[in-house]
């Protein structure tokens, strides 16, 4: 029996992979997974044992056998040459989307995320979590608790690409850029259609999808209930898209609010410093891939000053 094909959006946090991860799925030849984020290869990125076979082709229960079987985990990512090379290995026929963010703008929408989760104090302003951050060690990084403080070393992609291109060569990666595939969405999906062998007028006219963007809440605990309501019934939503549209609409009108944190100049000033050894290395790695240059990355091409 032939094994199916396997498209796996692997990066990166916040950067519209809830939105493409939709939007592929409208393809009449994908079946996606049953919920968006598996996790099923995440426990490698820590050194621990996957889950019985049995668990990952739950899934994907009753998807038609010639079928691209889709999930997007997106801090996949970050668990380099281990999970890179247990995915391989369990999907030698997988193909791996990853989709980068110009990394300041990451950062910044990574940390208000934590805060809408809940996963951080509201009041704790974006400095102080950064420096909280910087305390934290490598290995600190391998307990699971520590990855709220992923913002910064999360847009370092220059430290986790190079694993994913020696296992899966550029034949079997896509590296898209996020403001293009926001820009111009519809030749984006096209382009992963004929990356992953599907027919890339295949998609319906309402492709195109906006999915998980970031909502400030007024009430906490009203907050806290929605989020393990949506955990606990993503199942059910990933059947009935227009359901979840339509309660996510009143949600937001009862607890939803402009997600405006005030990210000071020097913060963001900060960041763009930090990046710019980690943005030159990807740029190189990228143009040794043969991938094209996100516009943000333009600048770092430039021989660094003395």
């Amino acid at each position: 029996m032939t094994e199916p094909g396997y498209a796996i959006i692997a990066g990166v946090n916040k950067a519209g992979t809830s939105s493409l991860f939709v939007s592929l799925s409208t393809h009449p030849g994908i079946a996606p997974s049953a919920i968006k984020e598996t996790r099923y290869f995440l426990p490698a990125r820590y050194g621990r044992p996957l889950e019985p076979a049995a668990v990952w082709e739950n899934y994907f229960s009753g998807a038609p056998d010639d079928a691209v079987r889709l999930e997007a985990t997106p801090s996949y990512v970050y668990g380099g040459a281990p999970l890179a090379a247990c995915m391989n290995d369990r999907l030698p026929t997988s193909k791996v989307i990853i989709v980068l963010r110009e990394p300041v703008a990451r950062a910044i929408s990574f940390f208000e995320y934590q805060k809408v989760r809940l996963r951080v104090p509201s009041e704790m302003p974006m400095a102080e979590y950064l420096a909280t951050a910087d305390r934290l060690s490598a290995d600190d990084f391998l307990d699971t608790e520590n990855e709220k403080y992923m913002a910064f070393r999360g847009g370092c992609y220059a430290d986790f690409l190079p694993s994913w291109l020696d296992t899966f060569g550029t034949e079997r990666i896509a590296i898209l850029g996020f403001e293009a595939l926001i820009r111009e969405p519809a030749p984006a999906l096209r382009e992963l259609a004929t990356f992953l062998g599907l027919d890339p007028d295949a998609f319906p006219d309402h492709a195109l999808s906006s999915e998980n963007r970031t909502v400030g809440y007024r009430n906490a605990r009203m907050q806290r209930v929605a989020l393990a309501t949506n955990d606990r019934l993503e199942r059910f939503f990933r059947r009935q898209p227009d359901v979840e549209r339509r309660l996510r609409a009143v949600y937001y009108r009862i607890n939803g609010r402009a997600q405006s944190e005030l990210v000071p100049s020097a913060v963001r000033d900060d960041l763009a410093a930090r990046y710019e050894e980690p943005n030159r290395r990807l740029a190189a790695l990228l143009g040794v891939a043969g991938s094209p240059l996100p516009g943000w990355l333009s600048d770092a091409q430039s021989p660094e000053r003395p």
